[in-house]
């Protein structure tokens, strides 16, 4: 295939694809029809003789030939989009640029309320998409450019990338306010002999506190009861004041129900777990003056 014959465009179609695995999301992204993107989609099969992308369960995955020429075409993209988008300067009153922003659900509830209150009067043009994503797949998404910034507790994500503590976290527990037997105080002899709610995000952040629970209960001598485990953090609280069970989250999350009138909020009845919530980037953004206002964003809001 001559590259003189192909439409450059197509391209951009093929990583919407690729990062959407929908042809309907990757039209709503790039501002195009769902037929406008088939189209493509034919044209880009014609070209590579290949079928690029087959509809599965999960989506319009990719081929193996699409896979081998994913890495490459991404790393091109972004390159041009560096190129064309900075000007050596970055005026984000007026910057319509999209950000990728890798967060759980939990950072999301915290932390996009007080950024988009920012937005509203020094970015208001900026654009922001989350995505969620394990830590095994954080470094790959900020090498190939689908996420800028990933935020949250993350371990340092390896070579290339760059690591800003946010801020320190601990633990607190929830409970309802009419628990039968926890009132104004949570003894330790409480929570050992209380059955247990447990959060574990996909992400494992919260392994931190299991194992030190786990270390707890064993040093007292008594066996846990976790008489419910949960995936997601939507709805703890809602759980929580239909039960007697006591559950463990993040300290940040624990400050968003202090306001709840049927649920209490204690610290832990030992030593918290200390965890860092950190901004993490690739290399080939740390000179690029709209990712560099990004992360000061984020530095300025919520930096300790």
């Amino acid at each position: 295939m001559n590259i003189n014959t192909l439409d450059l465009n197509l391209l951009l179609v093929f990583d919407a694809i690729l990062r959407t695995h929908s042809t309907t999301l990757a039209g709503e992204q790039m501002g195009l029809t769902q037929s406008a993107v088939s189209n493509a989609l034919k044209r880009l099969r014609l070209a590579f003789d290949d079928p690029l992308f087959v509809k599965t369960q999960e989506g319009m995955m990719p081929t193996l030939r699409a896979e081998k020429m994913a890495e490459t075409i991404q790393s091109a993209l972004l390159q041009i989009r560096n190129v064309v988008e900075d000007r050596g300067e970055f005026d984000a009153r007026h910057s319509e640029r999209t950000f990728r922003l890798c967060m759980s659900d939990i950072g999301q509830m915290i932390m996009l309320p007080p950024l988009l209150n920012y937005l509203r009067t020094e970015a208001p043009h900026i654009n922001l998409e989350t995505i969620e994503a394990t830590p095994q797949e954080a470094p790959g998404l900020l090498a190939r450019g689908e996420v800028d910034l990933a935020i949250g507790f993350l371990k340092d994500l390896g070579d290339g990338i760059y690591n800003q503590r946010l801020k320190r976290e601990t633990f607190v527990c929830l409970v309802r306010a009419d628990h039968p037997t926890i009132r104004d105080h949570l003894a330790l002899g409480q929570y050992l002999s209380a059955a247990h709610a447990e959060y574990r995000p996909s992400g494992g952040s919260h392994s931190i506190f299991e194992d030190a629970a786990k270390k707890l209960f064993a040093a007292h001598g008594v066996e846990r009861r976790v008489a419910l485990r949960l995936a997601h953090s939507t709805g703890i609280g809602l759980v929580i004041t239909h039960s007697d069970f006591v559950i463990a989250v993040p300290s940040r999350l624990g400050d968003t129900f202090s306001a709840y009138p049927n649920l209490r909020v204690f610290p832990l009845p030992f030593e918290s777990p200390v965890y860092n919530i950190t901004q993490q980037w690739h290399g080939r953004c740390q000179k690029d003056p709209g990712h560099a206002w990004l992360r000061t964003t984020f530095a300025l809001l919520f930096r300790e």
